[in-house]
């Protein structure tokens, strides 16, 4: 608790600081307009007097107030002259304030236009200055700029909220388990969320079942259903086909299968989501993008428009992007300084260098740019998701400084969610906070064994046998094409206004260049190939096309690959092996023992003891419900679990998930007290549909516990709750009592 309160006490301390910087800023541009202008006029210290300096005092706030109307005339000319002007609109205006100035102080003849060239470019300078430092207080800036122009779209701006109606903004952080969760919010990370557990929230934990990713998961939240998704990567024996969860086509293939008009998501919006859940409006999901005109949703190409032709918004994410860039290259450095285990052998530069730029700053910004726009709209329901921490997470470890810190930057956005509405919103929105799954972190397979899980059965089957395996692109990637192909399909849309479509062709080309460099070719699983390995983190499916179409039991592979399935369950980086009997019941093979899944007899040790424990039977229902999927694997292996809790991914990355181990099934929801989990044990994620359909739907009448109306704004800027208790000791008690046991 003392750790606590002293990290609490920094933060207030840089708060102020940075206040404090802002306000010494403004006296700083003061006495510099009037040094300039008295320099510009060639006055020495001997001419200085009171009534100098004061008219100068008096110069200097016209000065700030003149700035200060001239930016939204700035922000309404947009593009085309403040960004191709490369700041000769600033400097002239600066030039021009400060002859202004000179009128104001002396009242003499104007100074020479050479004289004032140098003091206009100190002025610009300062302003430069003093600007970035009031862009560290993210809060100011961002209500002051973003609201004000999202405000436009608001048509009830200023209306008391309808009472009839209320909706549901729902902010998924992929990959966050909750544990980390909840150390990002004991550890003062997350401030403004941390506010909303004292104003009534709940947090509670959840399982989100096997497999343990994102296309599973998505598919269960937004339809209630997401059958036949065995893992991220599979194989489809019968059409002879790679599925790939984030591959755009696949996606909306995913899609139209689980759509039936009741999703999630039915007369909302969805933004940056892998799965459209019915959405009415749509940006940058990934089943919308590859083929636009077959699903009944529009693409909400105006908003993304909004955000990139507005210079402060554009200026902003570029400014974080290089920033992030910086911080990426510095913590790859602290990590192979310190030695830090486990870490990945390349991380800058690589592909992920420019990847995790992208995921964690301008997706991230346009996003939550996308979902105030929307609340103001009056959308019914909203989800958005965050890809920054799962990106960071996969290379840096999910337990690591570098992925923990960016739920800073999340953070900061879910209080800009709370003022939009609060402010601007026609009615009353419900806040929910979830992640899709956990990761887990461990050194991958390869890195603990010498070699990848390709080339292992490719050694211990017969040397004329062809081993294909799935390409693995990172999920990032997808979300860079989605943002491309938005790119060019808003620039159609800007016909009469050349200069701006012009600027997002131009951006959407350099991106596919970029995109281009980045990726690599890879090996990818072929119908001819006799052998398809998909790994999904650490799980993996194998399929034998040698034997047939239809799914081989461990009799023919045995026959057909003498000593494979012992070799692979005794090989010390493989916790367990799933195949099927002969009499079709789903055999779980350990290195001591063995487990049928459809009976439930157990032979010798029990092989789930070590990633379940008590919970044995719980995951035993879910591997027995992934083998009984129709694409499931021939076999299908998950890594082992080691000592310290770790796992060993069959990809590259040292925080993974997809399968059983560690924090990677561990999801978490935090939602206001107002509503209720109605005692839900959940399991799956499609248990989780029905609870948040019901809260999207409209309410008879509106909740009377603590909700985002209970939240005020205080003097520091943070949010309380009128009920909010005094003591942090008793707010963590209560939380503990709330939290739902994972399952």
């Amino acid at each position: 608790m003392r750790v606590m309160k002293t990290r609490q006490m920094r933060r207030l301390l840089l708060r102020d600081f940075r206040r404090l910087a802002i306000s010494l800023g403004w006296f700083f541009a003061a006495a510099l307009v009037a040094v300039l202008a008295l320099l510009a006029l060639g006055w020495s210290a001997q001419e200085v007097t009171t009534k100098t300096l004061a008219r100068a005092a008096l110069s200097a706030s016209v000065i700030a107030v003149i700035n200060f109307a001239l930016l939204p005339v700035l922000l309404w000319l947009r593009v085309p002259m403040v960004v191709f002007s490369a700041g000769l609109i600033t400097f002239a205006v600066n030039a021009a304030l400060l002859l202004g100035a000179h009128q104001l102080m002396r009242g003499a003849a104007a100074p020479a236009p050479d004289s004032l060239l140098p003091s206009a470019l100190a002025l610009s300078l300062m302003n430069t200055l003093i600007n970035g430092l009031i862009a560290l207080d993210d809060d100011y800036t961002y209500l002051r700029f973003i609201i004000q122009a999202v405000r436009d779209n608001a048509v009830t701006f200023g209306r008391p909220k309808d009472p009839r109606r209320r909706g549901v903004v729902i902010l998924e952080i992929d990959g966050l388990s909750y544990e980390r969760m909840k150390v990002a919010l004991e550890s003062g990370l997350m401030p403004a969320t941390r506010e909303l557990l004292k104003a009534g929230y709940r947090l509670s934990a959840f399982d989100c079942g096997l497999p343990s990713q994102t296309s599973s998961a998505q598919a269960g939240i937004m339809y209630g259903n997401n059958e036949d998704i065995p893992a991220f990567r599979w194989y489809d024996k019968r059409r002879g086909k790679l599925w790939v969860s984030n591959r755009p086509s696949d996606a909306h293939a995913l899609n139209q299968r689980y759509s039936n008009g009741h999703g999630l998501l039915r007369q909302g919006t969805s933004i940056n989501n892998l799965i459209n859940g019915d959405a009415a409006r749509s940006l940058l999901t990934l089943s919308a993008i590859a083929r636009p005109n077959a699903l009944p949703t529009e693409r909400a190409l105006d908003v993304l428009i909004a955000f990139w032709l507005n210079p402060y918004t554009f200026a902003r994410t570029l400014a974080l992007c290089a920033a992030d860039l910086l911080l990426e290259i510095a913590q790859a450095l602290r990590q192979r300084l310190r030695n830090t285990q486990p870490r990945l052998e390349k991380r800058f530069p690589s592909a992920y260098t420019g990847l995790r730029v992208v995921t964690n700053v301008l997706l991230r910004d346009l996003a939550i740019y996308a979902t105030m726009w929307e609340i103001t709209r009056g959308a019914p329901v909203i989800y958005t998701s965050f890809l920054g921490y799962d990106e960071v997470a996969h290379h840096a470890g999910p337990c690591s400084p570098d992925a923990m810190g960016t739920l800073r930057g999340f953070d900061r956005h879910v209080r800009h969610v709370l003022q939009t509405i609060r402010y601007l919103a026609p009615f009353e929105y419900d806040l929910v906070l979830l992640s899709d799954h956990g990761q887990s972190q461990g050194a991958t397979f390869r890195q603990r064994h010498g070699q990848t899980l390709r080339q292992l059965i490719n050694m211990l089957t017969r040397g004329d046998l062809q081993v294909g395996e799935a390409a693995i692109i990172d999920a990032g990637h997808s979300f860079v094409e989605a943002l491309i192909a938005e790119l060019n399909a808003a620039s159609q849309q800007l016909h009469k206004q050349r200069i701006r479509r012009v600027t997002m062709a131009a951006t959407a080309r350099t991106l596919k260049g970029m995109e281009q460099q980045a990726l690599q070719p890879q090996r990818r699983g072929k119908e001819q190939d006799d052998i398809v390995v998909c790994v999904s983190g650490n799980l993996a499916h194998i399929y034998f096309n040698t034997i047939g179409e239809r799914r081989a039991t461990l009799s023919e592979i045995a026959a057909q690959h003498p000593g494979l399935v012992d070799a692979l369950v005794k090989h010390p980086g493989i916790g367990f092996v799933v195949g099927l009997g002969d009499d079709g019941h789903a055999l779980l093979l350990g290195k001591y023992g063995a487990r049928d899944l459809n009976s439930g007899a157990i032979t010798g040790q029990d092989p789930l003891l070590p990633f379940a424990g008590e919970d044995a039977g719980r995951r035993a229902a879910q591997l027995l419900r992934l083998a009984q999927f129709e694409s499931a694997g021939d076999l299908i292996l998950n890594s082992a679990i080691y000592p310290d809790g770790s796992v060993a991914s069959f990809e590259e990355l040292v925080g993974s998930h997809g399968g059983l181990g560690g924090e990677q099934t561990h999801a978490f929801i935090l939602y206001p007290g107002a509503r209720s989990l109605d005692g839900h044990s959940i399991t799956n994620t499609t248990a989780l549909y029905h609870v948040l359909d019901a809260w999207a739907r409209p309410l008879d009448k509106p909740a009377t516990s603590a909700t985002l109306h209970d939240i005020r704004r205080t003097s520091d800027g943070s949010h309380q709750s009128d009920e909010e208790t005094s003591s942090q000791e008793t707010n963590q008690q209560e939380e503990d009592q709330q939290q739902v046991n994972v399952g």
